[in-house]
C-alpha cells in the first residue's frame, strides 16, 4: 500500500454516500489527486475541517486502487473567513477552478502551490485590493504554467524601447511601435501597465499586494488577461469564469446606481 504525507489545498469537495466526501486536492508532492474522506460529514469527524474547500492542511493519503483515501489530516489554515465575504469567495472560487482545470495528477508544481496558498491568505486580509490580487495571481499563474507573456521587450525584434507599444495575444506579449504595424488584433496598453506586469513577474504576490494600483490599470490588465487565458489555457473552467464575470458586472451596475 502506498502512503504519502503531503501538504494540500482542497479545490473541490463533493458529497459521497451519507457521510463521506470526495475531495479534489492540490498537493505539494502529487499535484492534483482525488481522495475519499470517509465520515468527513459527521460533526465530530477529525477530517471535517480539513475537508472544506480552500482548506490548507497536512494530509496522510493511502492509495487504494485508482483513488487515495484520507487517513489523517491536520489543518494548517482553513481560510474559513473567505466564505463570509462574497468578493473573496468569488475570487477564491475562480482561482481554484483555474488551478484545478490546468494541473494534472502526478505533476507537482510547488511554485503554483505556494502562490495559491498565499493568494487565499491575502483574500482573508482587510484593506487588500482583491481584484488586483486576482490579476497578479493570473499573471504569475501563467508564468508557472509555462505561458508567461513577454512584457520587458518586443517579442518580435527584442527592443526594450516600448514607447507606444501594444500587447498582442497571438504573439504572446508586447510589440514595439514599429513591429505592431505588421500585426492585427493588438491591445492598446499603457506603459504603466507594462511596468506593473513586469513588476508582478519579478516579485512574490505578498510583495505585489502592497502596491497601490489605479482602477484604470486593473481594468486594462483584466481585458488583456481574459483573452490571453482563454487562448493559452485549454482547460480553463469557462463556466466559472463567466460566473465570476457576471458577479463583477453586477457590482459595476450597483456602483452606477
Amino acid at each position: 500500500m502506498i502512503i504519502v504525507n503531503t501538504q494540500g489545498i482542497v479545490l473541490r469537495s463533493a458529497r459521497y454516500k451519507e457521510s463521506d466526501l470526495i475531495l479534489t486536492i492540490f498537493t505539494r508532492k502529487l499535484g492534483k489527486v482525488s481522495a475519499i474522506a470517509k465520515g468527513a460529514k459527521r460533526n465530530k469527524s477529525s477530517l471535517l475541517s480539513s475537508s472544506q474547500v480552500f482548506s490548507y492542511s497536512n494530509f496522510t493519503l493511502k492509495k487504494q486502487g485508482n483513488m487515495y483515501r484520507v487517513s489523517q489530516s491536520e489543518t494548517i489554515k482553513s481560510f474559513y473567513d473567505i466564505a463570509y465575504d462574497i468578493d473573496a469567495f468569488s475570487y477564491a472560487t475562480y482561482i481554484t477552478s483555474l488551478v484545478e482545470g490546468s494541473i494534472y495528477e502526478n505533476q507537482s508544481n510547488n511554485r503554483l502551490f505556494v502562490l495559491l496558498a498565499q493568494t487565499l491568505y491575502l483574500y482573508t486580509q482587510k484593506d487588500i485590493d482583491k481584484e488586483f490580487i486576482t490579476k497578479a495571481f493570473e499573471l504569475k499563474f501563467l508564468d508557472y504554467a509555462g505561458f508567461k507573456p513577454i512584457v520587458n521587450r518586443c517579442v518580435n525584434c527584442n527592443t526594450t524601447n516600448l514607447k507606444n507599444s501594444v500587447f498582442n495575444v497571438d504573439e504572446g506579449g508586447i510589440l514595439c511601435e514599429k513591429c505592431k504595424e505588421n500585426h492585427v488584433y493588438n491591445f492598446k496598453i499603457d506603459s504603466t501597465t507594462i511596468k506593473l506586469m513586469d513588476y508582478v513577474f519579478r516579485n512574490d504576490i505578498i510583495t505585489c499586494s502592497k502596491a497601490k494600483v489605479s482602477k484604470y490599470i486593473v481594468n486594462e490588465l483584466d481585458k488583456i488577461l481574459k483573452v490571453y487565458i482563454q487562448v493559452y489555457i485549454d482547460n480553463v473552467n469557462i463556466k466559472s469564469l463567466h460566473l465570476f464575470q457576471g458577479i463583477e458586472n453586477n457590482k459595476g451596475a450597483d456602483n452606477n446606481d
